[in-house]
């Protein structure tokens, strides 16, 4: 469950920046593409206006397990389920409420917290981003979702 968090840090520790290739979305959210089971896929990164390629694999899927995923449900309930190694699985309960293009998700127990920016939505993909600072350095971690 850490490893989004251990993610962003060793972001930005290393100072890798990527520049997402994705455009933000305009006007209010399609709550019918938001609310559904969104996989964790991948991520990519931006920071400090350096621009490298940064992309990796969502790391916490456990081999052979199914796909960690989110469920977005109607009502402001938020639902987060992650395979542990052996594939045993744990769900945390929480809520979501949105705010224009932003989406906040609090989840207790879970890494998975926060505001985030919708910067794409479409019926089969959902990109997060949300910005932070690491000692001292501003960046951007995009989390990438299918359906």
């Amino acid at each position: 469950m850490k490893k989004i968090g251990v993610i962003l840090v060793l972001v930005f520790i290393f100072g890798i920046t990527f520049t997402s290739c994705t455009k933000d979305i305009s006007g209010p959210v399609d709550l019918d593409y938001l609310e559904g089971k969104w996989n964790f896929n991948k991520s990519t990164a931006s920071s400090s206006g350096l621009t490298l390629p940064y992309s990796t694999n969502y790391l916490k899927n456990e081999d052979g397990c199914s796909k960690d995923y989110v469920e977005i449900l109607a009502g402001g309930v938020v639902k987060f389920r992650n395979y542990l190694p052996n594939c045993d699985f744990e769900e945390k309960v929480g809520t979501w409420n949105l705010n224009g293009n932003s989406i906040l998700i609090s989840v207790d127990g879970s890494s998975f917290n926060g505001t985030f920016d919708i910067a794409s939505l479409s019926e089969t993909e959902l990109i997060l981003k949300i910005n932070g600072t690491y000692e001292g350095k501003s960046g951007t971690l995009n989390l990438y979702f299918t359906k």
